[in-house]
């Protein structure tokens, strides 16, 4: 992988990320790494499932789309599972005297 194609796979999936990520209903800030790891998985199996998918720097652009939603999905799957707990307020801390 050359320079270029890590820097323009770097750089859609952090706006892959933000556009996904904005559609959840709920904010989730890991906004390229798992994007990134969804376009790096999808490129190694998908191309020859899709051979129509049009390439734009070394890109394929059908194969980013899919594999950063996917990712995206997988993330929010795994959040939901673990039921995380929210603090809504913080806790009031005395002062150590």
């Amino acid at each position: 992988m050359d320079v270029g194609t890590f820097l323009l796979m770097l750089g859609l999936s952090y706006a892959l990320g933000l556009l996904w990520y904005d559609l959840l209903p709920e904010q989730v800030w890991r906004v390229a790494a798992y994007p990134f790891l969804g376009i790096f998985v999808a490129e190694a199996l998908l191309p020859s499932v899709l051979p129509f998918d049009p390439r734009f720097g070394n890109l394929h652009l059908l194969t980013v789309l899919i594999g950063s939603l996917v990712a995206v999905v997988v993330d929010w799957v795994i959040r939901q599972a673990r039921h995380p707990s929210l603090v809504l307020t913080p806790e009031a801390r005395g002062a150590a005297a």
